[in-house]
């Protein structure tokens, strides 16, 4: 199961989205990102490895 999880992205950005995007990442990919928080569980698939299970 995946975790939605507000990452560090463009900080130059102005667009908060771009800035601080929340993606649906699983636990083998998320330890590639700087993570800010956590959030709920999530059915989607993870954005970097597309794992489904």
């Amino acid at each position: 199961m995946r975790k939605f999880y507000t990452t560090e992205g463009n900080r130059s950005s102005k667009k908060q989205k771009e800035a601080y995007p929340v993606l649906a990442l699983c636990e083998n990919c998320v330890g590639q990102y700087t993570v800010i928080s956590e959030g709920e569980r999530t059915y989607d698939e993870c954005v970097k490895c597309g794992a489904d299970d």
